[in-house]
């Protein structure tokens, strides 16, 4: 069941809600409809047993900017 992240257009407020099927997603502040679903990390996978934790530190937008991280000079 996928978590995903909002913000409202009209109150800026920003949230998760839990999405199933056609659920109708609205604004916890102001009940506006008129929202932006914003990109979200993913959940850490379980690993179980003596499994290594997973590295999620370099998941996000490259550290030198741009979408390549600068390398292509374009930024």
């Amino acid at each position: 069941m996928p978590i995903y992240d909002f913000r409202c257009s009209d109150c800026d407020t920003a949230f998760q809600q839990l999405v199933r099927g056609e659920t109708k997603v609205a604004c916890p502040s102001c009940g506006a409809r008129k929202l932006e679903r914003l990109m979200s990390v993913t959940a850490r996978p379980n690993g179980g047993g003596n499994a290594a934790p997973a590295d999620v530190s370099r998941m996000g937008p490259p550290a030198g900017g741009g979408c390549c991280g600068g390398g292509c000079h374009m930024h």
